[in-house]
């Protein structure tokens, strides 16, 4: 989607690939061309709107797997430090501990 300039005048033409191959397509410099180059503007500036949000998008899901990384992480860290561990990398467990508990003997010495 350009114009171009031929002596002292300017000429638009809009540019297609289909299967490989490229066209030109001559619009001239009158109604015609402005028209066409109006609407190739409108859809450049709604790709460029298209592709911002979806650049939003990106960044907040990359927000969401960070914290939900971190949340995992935190409360794994808060099980083990419970007594808790997983049972063959599956459910969480607490530990026995005989009849005695972390505290008491930590009383003891």
């Amino acid at each position: 989607m350009s114009w171009e300039r031929r002596r002292n005048h300017r000429y638009y033409y809009r540019t297609k690939k289909h299967r490989g191959i490229t066209t030109r397509e001559y619009y001239g410099k009158g109604t015609r061309a402005l028209q066409a180059a109006l609407e190739d503007r409108e859809q450049h500036t709604a790709h460029l709107q298209e592709r911002s949000e979806q650049q939003a998008w990106d960044a907040l899901e990359t927000h969401i797997t960070t914290l939900n990384r971190f949340a995992t992480s935190l409360s794994q860290a808060l099980l083990v430090d419970a007594g808790f561990y997983k049972h063959r990398r599956g459910e969480w467990r607490k530990r026995r501990t005989n009849g005695t508990h972390l505290t008491d003997l930590s009383s003891e010495s």
